[in-house]
């Protein structure tokens, strides 16, 4: 579980007092830039979503976001209209290259409680499901399990402060996502039962659980998961240049497999996309301070 938060780390330059909170925090150089974190209150991610919310409303609906919501709605506009072809496109090229749309999953954890058999972890059994799991919050939950560890046998605050992060982006993009799809009601591609999937708008509570599928594909909350996650371990490290190129040709893939699986339409991915980001780029806001350049 170390080895990959080992990829991330790096010791602390010194320990400062902040002059206006009288908070202790570590510091880290990063080029022309200091790194301030306080130390992370146990479970302190939890405190924290309400206010999230918040601040990413004010984000969002301020004029400097105005651009930005232009090229959400543009494109995903733009998407809708051609979602069919593109998600055949997918699927045919994939069949043309052997990936299998299967998707494939072998029990890992689980065990029996009473009568009832408890499943806490299935590995994917091929490529496309693999790449299909790589959003659904497990891949960053054990990287951020790892930095915690990291964090505590270190005593380093960056590497605990990023951990509690990613927690507190899955809570908010969970309860964001959830609450969109609930609005919308957009059937998933394995369910469509017209070209791009029918709107089915605000359906009750019972309706959604009685079928979910049918009214849960946008926006997907495996791509807005992981971009919020890639936005928390980028902005923590920034020397390290590697996790956005990584991080972005995975979420491509992700995306991909996705509609391979028949899971989410093209047009599912603009907003979660940029809920993902502003979403992470508030959370790294809450949790550290930035002096310098």
């Amino acid at each position: 579980m170390l080895i990959l938060p080992a990829l991330f780390a790096q010791r602390l330059d010194s320990m400062i007092t902040d002059s206006v909170t009288g908070k202790k925090m570590m510091a880290y150089q990063v080029k022309d830039r200091l790194l301030l974190y306080p130390k992370p209150k146990q479970f302190g991610f939890l405190l924290k979503v309400p206010r999230t919310f918040r601040d990413v409303a004010v984000e969002s609906f301020s004029k400097k976001s105005l651009p930005a919501w232009g090229v959400i709605a543009g494109t995903t506009a733009l998407t809708i209209m051609f979602d069919q072809q593109m998600l055949d496109g997918v699927k045919q090229f994939s069949r043309f290259i052997n990936v299998d749309n299967t998707a494939i999953y072998h029990p890992v954890m689980d065990f029996d409680v009473g009568s009832q058999r408890v499943l806490i972890y299935r590995a994917p059994g091929n490529l496309n499901t693999f790449l299909y799991q790589l959003g659904e919050g497990i891949p960053p939950l054990l990287i951020g399990a790892g930095l915690f560890t990291y964090g505590l046998i270190k005593n380093d605050y960056r590497a605990r402060s990023t951990a509690s992060q990613v927690a507190q982006v899955i809570i908010t993009m969970g309860i964001a996502t959830q609450t969109i799809k609930r609005l919308t009601g957009r059937e998933s591609p394995f369910v469509a039962t017209t070209d791009g999937g029918r709107w089915r708008p605000f359906p009750s509570f019972r309706t959604y659980q009685n079928n979910v599928s049918r009214y849960d594909a946008f926006p997907s909350g495996h791509m807005a998961t992981m971009m919020a996650t890639l936005v928390v371990f980028a902005d923590n490290y920034p020397e390290k240049r590697w996790i956005k190129p990584v991080g972005y040709i995975l979420m491509g893939l992700s995306g991909l497999a996705m509609m391979n699986t028949d899971v989410h339409w093209v047009s599912d991915y603009p907003l979660a996309i940029g809920l993902g980001y502003v979403f992470g780029k508030v959370t790294v806001k809450m949790n550290r301070w930035v002096k310098g350049k």
